[in-house]
């Protein structure tokens, strides 16, 4: 009995041990699991603060990109944009602009514009939302630094929280967007930022142009007529497209219809990454800066000389205007021919002949200076043939430009116009650009090419396979090629910048996928013109527009707490 009740003793003893050890395994387990769970829901809130502050940096850029945009363009008196300047009130043109018609503005306090922003519902197991405040300030004063530009700087930050509800208590964290900054740039708006865009939408004898698969446009398109799309795909356009028509035409397996609709699916199908729009306004290409405005820059108000010729505009001194060619209208004997080049001190030169005359004109920069060179005579000149307002080089012709060619030297910005036709001969080059993938971004030389009255023309001497960078407006013409229905195929035009025309002008012929004559369109889009950079004096729109720089930043964002 005795060795019994030890035994029974000794098993109690183990028995509780093991209870003992048991017990405290499984009260380990669950400690480690409720520690395992906190962290968990603590995560989950910071990822819900983190969706916040996304939410909140993409809440400002649409503000910014879409909704300030959409409502400028309804402003066409500067007065209005210039009184938040003279009042020195960044924040006020923030709150009255940046907002949807009807919808919620910021709210400015202490020196703080300041926007809320409500959290979606994101459809997800996790049971929480999230918040964020988007706080803007002015970054200096705004400046009105020329006619119809005004500059507005802001810096702002973004703070965001998370909330996790199925713990008690409730997991909370905040995190901080570090502070950014970005420039508002208000302007009128300018045709050059345009890919495309067209009076009418067809050739200038009535045929339909066709979007397909070939089509691709990174800028914004518009046409005030209406645009035809064949096949799946109709071609992809990153930006806005508009038209002035309500109904589209799709091609429909050679049977075309009209319709009211983005697609005519599964046949057409365009791709379209900010929307189709139609219904809309028609675009006047009666710009508010005219053909008379450039005329008088390249003149510098001096008035119209009294005999044909090349002409730096100038007091005996001193560069008045920019350059002016006056030909004899209607006679063909005297259009001018003219080039582009850079010397070996890198300054742009521009060599001009009309008829047997010829003038070489070379603009130093760093001297600020212009030398013209007539024969063995050069005469040299303080400043440059930049104009009245001194927005870049200006060329007019009074006539046809019969050649057109060359290189646009690194830091120039110029405009070439011609009252007549104007025919490319050769290429027409940036000095700087990136050639794959092909672009300007970066780089300041900026041209553009404008017939007021004619066309522009890809000539017959012109090579296969050219290159133009710039942007080429026609308003009363079309961008084309000579002789496209005629001879070998010219391999393919590359251009570089955009194109605003009356009508869309030839190219080439084709027979399915084979080019026949002519050339293939490679139209690239410099989308620097969305930034508001544009070639000097290019005719301006009636209404404003905006361009950002600062909100493509990467920004850095802090643990704020619980």
């Amino acid at each position: 009995m005795g060795k019994k009740a030890i035994v029974l003793f000794i098993a109690l003893v183990i028995m509780a041990i093991f209870l003992i050890a048991t017990s405290a395994y499984f009260s380990g387990l669950v400690a480690e699991k409720r520690i395992t769970d906190n962290q968990r829901f603590v995560l989950q809130a910071l990822w819900l603060a983190d969706t916040g502050a996304n939410h909140g940096l993409s809440e400002l850029r649409e503000r910014i990109r879409t909704d300030l945009k959409a409502a400028l363009a309804s402003v066409s008196q500067s007065s209005l944009i210039k009184n938040y300047v003279t009042n020195n009130d960044s924040l006020g043109f923030l709150r009255d602009y940046a907002c949807a018609a009807g919808g919620s503005q910021f709210v400015i306090s202490s020196n703080q514009a300041v926007l809320p922003v409500s959290g979606l519902n994101l459809n997800t197991s996790v049971q929480g939302s999230y918040n964020a405040n988007i706080i803007v300030a002015a970054n200096g004063d705004p400046t009105n630094p020329s006619t119809d530009v005004f500059i507005f700087p802001y810096k702002f930050s973004i703070d965001a929280a998370g909330q996790v509800t199925n713990v008690a208590p409730n997991a909370l964290k905040h995190i901080r967007l570090l502070q950014g900054s970005f420039t508002l740039t208000v302007r009128k708006d300018n045709f050059a930022k345009f890919a495309l865009f067209t009076s009418h939408h067809t050739t200038p004898g009535g045929t339909t142009v066709w979007f397909t698969a070939n089509t691709n446009f990174t800028g914004p398109v518009a046409t005030n007529t209406r645009f035809a799309f064949a096949n799946n795909p109709s071609g992809h356009f990153t930006e806005e497209v508009t038209q002035h028509l309500s109904k589209a035409l799709f091609y429909n397996n050679g049977y075309s219809k009209l319709l009211n609709a983005d697609s005519n699916p599964p046949r057409d199908m365009p791709i379209f990454d900010r929307g189709f729009r139609r219904g809309e306004d028609t675009i006047n290409l009666e710009s508010s800066l005219s053909q008379a405005d450039l005329k008088n820059e390249a003149l510098g108000g001096s008035g119209e000389p009294g005999g044909n010729g090349i002409y730096v505009p100038n007091d005996g001194t001193n560069v008045i205007g920019g350059i002016y060619v006056r030909g004899n209208q209607g006679s063909h004997s005297d259009d001018a021919v003219i080039s582009m080049g850079v010397d070996t001190d890198n300054n742009p030169v521009y060599t001009i002949t009309q008829s047997s005359t010829t003038r070489t004109i070379t603009v130093d920069y760093q001297l600020n200076q212009t030398k013209v060179q007539a024969g063995q005579v050069t005469n040299t000149y303080n400043g440059v043939p930049d104009g009245v307002g001194n927005e870049g080089i200006i060329i007019y012709v009074n006539d046809d430009i019969k050649g057109f060619s060359g290189t646009v030297q690194k830091d120039t910005e110029i405009t070439v116009a011609s009252e007549r036709d104007l025919v490319i001969t050769n290429n027409v080059l940036f000095q700087q650009y990136t050639p794959n993938p092909l672009s300007a971004q970066g780089y300041s030389n900026n041209l553009g090419i404008i017939s007021w009255g004619g066309n522009v023309r890809i000539g017959t001497a012109a090579p296969n396979n050219i290159n133009i960078h710039g942007v080429v407006m026609a308003p009363h013409g079309v961008f084309t090629v000579d002789n496209y229905n005629a001879g070998q195929p010219r391999g393919t035009a590359t251009l570089l910048g955009g194109v605003i025309s009356d009508y869309y002008g030839a190219f080439g012929t084709f027979y399915g996928a084979t080019q026949i004559s002519g050339y293939g369109r490679n139209f690239v889009y410099d989308a620097r013109m969305l930034e508001g950079i544009t070639p000097p004096y290019f005719p301006y729109m009636a209404a404003f527009s905006a361009f950002d720089s600062g909100l493509n930043s990467k920004l850095v964002w802090q643990d704020a707490g619980s």
